[in-house]
């Protein structure tokens, strides 16, 4: 491992303690009064005004989690069984895609259906690292949360993640907001969210479920890892301090408040990116193993709700916020690119009394579209002003045309936190995703250049063919300059709420956001 001062190791040391330590929590507010609902013959509410019935949703989203991992998509580990028979039940999207490589950007977007060029919380780490502020999106950008509270639901959120914690402002809307971090027992989230189902039973719910499982740098526990291989023995401590080092490097400019490019360390970046390639075959026993501990953690929900008779009254949503890049391009971990293996996320959508079970759909979607799906499922489609997806329900009905023929723009990746020269001379720090029939480009907006690719003769992005199809990639090129140029005319002020908490702020450095 690249040499590393005692100085280092106490803060590198100071951070995971950190990381273990931090738990967040937000109580549960006095509710309000909402509109009346009343019970229908098979027990389910319904509400009054629009006549649509107020099934459960339920999120569960697992962080980091690479859709090419999951027996469903083909891989050949038993990393995914319980989710793989779950599908059965299911809808399967095959060409699900993150809207950015990260998670702050891509869970807003999932949580307002807009792009970060319009919600502008690729911004927010900049403004966390300088003023310790709190920023959320704009007042205009209601949560799925807030607009389902229109209808009298009652909202949950269950995360591991301190990047989605109130800091964020995403916990608008909800009722009951618990941050807890990844290293706490699995059964104590079980715990809070089985209260939280006692709470709520008989009255409209959403759920939302973010683990961390698989997000850097993984932990334990022993009995998944003994499942997947036989790993270095200190291939987990060793993960765990190189992960953290690495994130410092590249944060040193966001973690100062600096502008991006003031620190040039690329080359001892190099190192590392080395020195993690010559362990790949550890890490990667790692990271499936933390797949298979987020699916007995998944399949432990999906039990307490069939338990419950709630499951075939729900709408339950599996998905993930990004994927992880091992060394496929020459990155590691995520945020630093738009390909396949970050992009790309696994997507399952359960529906009332399996409704549509079974389905696979190969069209390419975005998690922007999750919102309009859920509204439309629920007769209230206007409940989704402003959202910049579309419901995925006319295509699972079959009443729209096929539309894969289509150019679609399913999301981007903004860079504001990591520098890295030859990825900021290469790629620029805008990168749009565009995708048509078997093609993918991506547009680097700083450099006026698209790679293009045929992800049916080359699936994992090794040959730009741009030069090949001049055609096709000037008309991606144009439509990606006047969509973003769109999309960033929409851009939103965010809201200041507040000056973060101390527990907030630990959990935040754990993750090396503060310095």
């Amino acid at each position: 491992m690249p040499q590393v001062s005692i100085q280092q190791r106490v803060i590198f040391a100071s951070i995971l303690l950190a990381l273990i330590a931090a738990i967040g929590w937000w109580g549960w507010p006095s509710t309000t009064d909402t509109e009346t609902a009343r019970t229908g013959q098979d027990g389910t509410l319904v509400d009054e005004v629009s006549g649509g019935a107020k099934v459960p949703v339920v999120v569960y989203l697992v962080d980091t989690l690479r859709a090419d991992r999951l027996g469903l998509y083909g891989y050949d580990r038993a990393t995914s069984w319980r989710l793989d028979a779950l599908a059965t039940e299911s809808v399967v999207f095959d060409r699900a895609y993150a809207p950015a490589p990260w998670t702050l950007p891509s869970v807003t977007s999932l949580m307002t259906s807009t792009f970060s060029c319009e919600h502008q919380m690729s911004e927010t780490m900049k403004t966390w690292a300088e003023r310790k502020t709190a920023v959320g999106p704009g007042p205009a950008l209601r949560t799925l949360a807030e607009r389902l509270g229109d209808l009298g639901y009652v909202s949950g959120g269950f995360l591991s993640n301190s990047v989605v914690s109130p800091a964020s402002g995403l916990h608008r809307g909800y009722d009951e907001y618990v941050l807890t971090t990844k290293a706490l027992r699995d059964v104590e989230r079980m715990q809070n969210m089985q209260a939280f189902l006692d709470r709520v039973d008989g009255n409209p719910f959403m759920l939302y479920v973010h683990t961390m499982e698989p997000h850097n740098p993984v932990v334990g526990p022993d009995r998944f890892v003994r499942r997947m291989g036989d790993p270095d023995p200190n291939a987990m401590e060793d993960y765990i301090d190189s992960t953290l080092l690495y994130a410092a490097l590249r944060h040193a400019d966001w973690s100062m408040g600096a502008p991006l490019g003031t620190t040039d360390n690329t080359e001892q970046q190099d190192e590392m990116l080395d020195y993690f390639a010559n362990r790949q075959t550890s890490y990667d026993i790692l990271y499936d193993a933390a797949i298979l501990r987020a699916d007995s953690n998944m399949a432990g929900l999906v039990k307490e709700l069939k338990d419950r008779g709630v499951w075939n009254k729900a709408i339950f949503i599996f998905l993930s916020d990004h994927g992880e890049e091992f060394g496929e391009h020459g990155g590691w971990f995520h945020g630093q690119s738009a390909y396949e293996e970050l992009m790309r996320v696994p997507l399952l959508i359960h529906f009332p009394d399996d409704e549509f079970a079974g389905r696979r759909i190969q069209e390419v979607v975005s998690l922007v579209d999750i919102m309009p799906t859920i509204f439309d499922y629920l007769g209230r489609q206007d409940l989704c002003q402003g959202c910049r997806g579309r419901s995925l329900l006319p295509v699972l009905r079959q009443t729209a045309a096929p539309v894969r023929s289509e150019m679609s723009i399913p999301g981007l990746r903004l860079n504001r936190v990591n520098y890295y020269r030859p990825w900021k001379d290469n790629r620029g720090d805008v990168n749009v995703v565009l995708r048509q029939d078997q093609w993918k480009s991506i547009w680097n907006q700083e450099l006026e250049s698209l790679e293009l690719y045929d992800l049916e003769k080359d699936p994992a992005e090794l040959s730009d063919v741009s030069s090949e199809h001049v055609d096709l990639a000037q008309e991606m090129r144009t439509r990606a300059r006047e969509w973003f140029q769109e999309c960033s005319s929409r851009a939103q002020e965010r809201e200041e709420i507040g000056e973060i908490d101390e527990e907030t702020k630990e959990a935040l450095r754990a993750l090396g956001y503060f310095n």
